[in-house]
């Protein structure tokens, strides 16, 4: 039982950091990739053996290498970026500084994820690099990681929880921006399916907004562009880095159009009294941890689905009657 709770503990601790990487990176915050350079060498060391350090600190912006390992002659690059060319320019100048003269080995750390390369990348014989064995990210790491006895997961999850939870996260577990709030709200509707009535629903904005709720219209629109001057950014950079896809975007949709049903009948077919009730409610749900999130991001998110026609979905039989 141990075992598996220190599994799960070290899988969810890696993932949230190359999760954080992604949504960071994607708002050109760059500075968790300074946190994760100090933080891989002593996680790889506990993994793996080795006696890794991070050279920035001997050399700044070191060319190709992050993390050094002088006794087993390792060097490692840490990066956010995936991309081929990033791995070639990496090679590139691993051989122009004759690093291979030094380490017999050069692996390239992609906090993110690694792709499925079609690419030769080409050391002139200088060196061996193979793509398959030294492109690393999260994923492999924890797949090495399971291989591992129980004392030394026990010691990787104890120093994810001081280097990694309390140290980096502590400062942010309180308090979650419009990015985080989102993300948090699409995993937590993820999570929870269960969908009582299945509805059959017609996607017409214009019908709900103008017929349906034509003495609320004024209000429902000027929410909605005022909100989407704040938080219109923040749902396409979560909607790219989260990359749903069909099948979760239709749980996503079924739930939302059954929850936001129920409190629109609770409140007497008023949207504006449902709204904010269910934006109370997801705000609850998602405080459970301690956390504050940012109240009117959930808000907006829902306005955005409302017009969407998955809050408070325009039922088939109303809405033939209303035409």
């Amino acid at each position: 039982m141990n075992r598996e709770i220190y599994l799960k503990n070290i899988a969810d601790s890696l993932a949230l950091l190359s999760k954080e990487v992604t949504v960071r990176n994607a708002i050109n915050l760059y500075d968790i990739n300074i946190v994760a350079e100090d933080f891989f060498p002593g996680l790889l060391n506990l993994i793996y053996g080795y006696e890794l350090r991070n050279i920035n600190h001997l050399e700044k912006n070191a060319a190709a290498i992050d993390l050094f390992d002088p006794k087993n002659k390792l060097s490692i690059q840490v990066t956010s970026d995936n991309d081929s060319s990033k791995i070639k320019h990496t090679i590139k100048e691993f051989k122009e500084k004759e690093s291979y003269k030094i380490y017999n080995r050069l692996i390239i750390l992609i906090l993110t994820h690694k792709k499925n390369y079609t690419t030769d990348f080409d050391t002139e014989g200088k060196f061996s690099f193979d793509k398959k064995k030294d492109i690393w990210d999260v994923e492999s790491i924890i797949k090495d990681v399971r291989k591992l006895e129980t004392e030394k997961l026990k010691e990787i999850n104890d120093y994810l929880l001081n280097e990694l939870n309390e140290k980096y996260y502590a400062g942010q577990r309180t308090q979650a921006n419009e990015i985080d709030t989102i993300i948090d709200l699409i995993e937590y509707i993820s999570q929870h399916r269960e969908v009582k009535k299945l509805r059959e629903t017609v996607i017409d904005p214009e019908y709900k907004i103008f017929k349906r709720f034509r003495e609320f219209a004024d209000n429902i629109i000027s929410e909605y562009t005022t909100l989407l001057t704040v938080y219109g950014e923040a749902v396409e950079i979560v909607n790219e880095t989260l990359g749903i896809d069909e099948a979760q975007d239709i749980i996503i949709m079924l739930y939302l159009q059954d929850i936001s049903m129920q409190i629109l009948q609770e409140a007497q077919n008023d949207p504006i009294v449902a709204l904010n009730k269910l934006v109370a409610y997801f705000e609850e749900k998602l405080s459970i941890n301690g956390k504050k999130y940012d109240r009117m991001a959930i808000k907006f998110y829902l306005v955005n689905e409302m017009i969407k026609c998955r809050v408070f979905p325009n039922e088939r039989g109303e809405y033939n009657d209303g035409k």
